[in-house]
């Protein structure tokens, strides 16, 4: 895998990108890269906001109008060392279980669209283990790979104003959970009561269970 692209986000912020498709491949690589950029970096030095990964690029967030940093040819070749090198992580990663309710307002509907039994649905959706590839959207929220092609569902047509705290949906090809009350387009097929989403980072694993 080669850095396919570097480009601007903005004046104070510099995306490189890995790849096109999401695959869990791709974005372990990515991960190993976050974690390995965090302790080789002098964020000071650097005048680094922070660096975020995502599912096919990272991006590095910096101060405002430090040019010279985002431009730099030497982080460009920290960067690409690493990404070129047999990246390991320091990162311990953690599985977090999530106690599930399978009762969301849209579970009977997922089972007669893909012509599932209910049941089927919840074995589904509980056998993997989900690789958090990166965190957005809300504070916490996962973006996690590994849902079963057989449960890959279009995005609610009207999205609902509010998707309660706790929801655990089906948007696409993704599945996560609503970290706070928002509006949201995924079908919701249970509910946790997990609160400890502040433990969530990107190379840790989420195990639905069913209860």
């Amino acid at each position: 895998m080669n850095m396919t692209s570097k480009h601007k986000l903005g004046e104070s912020c510099i995306q490189y990108t890995f790849g096109q498709q999401i695959s869990a491949e791709l974005s372990k690589k990515i991960i190993c890269l976050y974690y390995n950029l965090q302790q080789e970096l002098d964020y000071a030095k650097w005048q680094i906001i922070d660096i975020v990964p995502s599912y096919t690029a990272l991006a590095i967030y910096f101060k405002p109008n430090i040019a010279n940093q985002t431009g730099s040819a030497k982080l460009d070749k920290i960067i690409e060392q690493l990404w070129n090198s047999p990246l390991e992580s320091s990162n311990q990663s953690e599985t977090h279980i999530i106690p599930t309710d399978y009762n969301g307002e849209d579970l009977k509907l997922l089972a007669a669209q893909h012509q599932l039994e209910i049941k089927q649905i919840i074995t589904l959706h509980t056998s993997p283990r989900y690789l958090i590839a990166m965190l957005g959207f809300k504070p916490y929220f996962p973006y996690l790979i590994g849902l079963d092609s057989r449960l890959i569902t279009p995005r609610r047509s009207v999205p609902r104003i509010n998707t309660p705290k706790g929801s655990v949906a089906i948007g696409g090809t993704q599945t996560g959970i609503y970290t706070e009350n928002s509006p949201g387009g995924w079908h919701i097929i249970g509910h946790t009561q997990f609160e400890d989403y502040q433990k969530f980072k990107p190379g840790d694993y989420l195990l639905f269970k069913e209860y």
